[in-house]
């Protein structure tokens, strides 16, 4: 076994806040897409 899967607390840390920027940075863009999807579909009836 290895230590390079063993991580720091700052690397976990690291981590963590990456993903929350992605999550806050993913959503908007989400609803978007699902808002823009949903006109097409109203759009088409």
């Amino acid at each position: 076994m290895s230590n390079h899967t063993w991580v720091t607390p700052e690397e976990m840390a690291r981590k963590k806040e990456l993903k929350r920027k992605l999550l806050y940075i993913s959503l908007p863009i989400l609803v978007c897409l699902i808002s823009a999807f949903v006109t097409v579909l109203a759009n088409q009836i």
